[in-house]
């Protein structure tokens, strides 16, 4: 998913389609602790090269499968996902904060992939059926409706003595 100015201006009519299927290698994210994996990306898109601009304008439909760790246990679970987007190269500086600058002559469409797969790995997962929370010494993990079992209402100590008030009855 690379093309050089050269190849878009020998583009019939300038438009593009393609459809690629990979996987993301494993040391992409050593250093990312919110995703762990990326084994079937799909991206299918198509595009138009606008000579006279000097623009390339692509829609991408992006899905696969995301490999992330579980908040409670740090499992692996495997989520799909599925995102849509148009994206804008420019061959030249522009301001415009839209649009992705081609570095040299190339138009590399890798890196916004990967950016807007990022975008979709969701703040908080949890892996689905029976948990075995973590515990430790004198700590646990517990479920929040556990605890408010457990949770025993407090009196407020201000309010104690109002339940040796009895009303008198004449």
């Amino acid at each position: 998913m690379r093309w050089s100015k050269i190849d878009l201006i020998r583009l019939p009519n300038g438009y593009l389609n393609f459809e690629e299927e990979f996987s993301f290698d494993k040391s992409t994210f050593e250093k990312n602790s919110r995703i762990k994996e990326l084994p079937n990306v799909k991206v299918i898109g198509s595009g138009h090269y606008d000579d006279t601009a000097q623009r390339l304008y692509i829609d991408l439909d992006i899905s696969g499968e995301m490999v992330v760790p579980c908040d409670i246990t740090f499992e692996d679970v495997t989520l799909p996902f599925q995102t849509t987007s148009s994206e804008i190269f420019s061959f030249y500086k522009d301001e415009d904060i839209d649009v992705h600058e081609a570095k040299g002559d190339v138009v590399e469409l890798l890196p916004v992939v990967f950016q807007l797969i990022y975008m979709e790995i969701p703040l908080k997962v949890v892996k689905p059926g029976n948990i075995t929370y973590p515990k430790g010494d004198g700590w646990e993990v517990m479920k929040e409706e556990d605890y408010r079992k457990e949770e025993k209402p407090a009196m407020d100590p201000r309010l104690a003595k109002l339940k040796e008030f009895k009303p008198q009855q004449d």
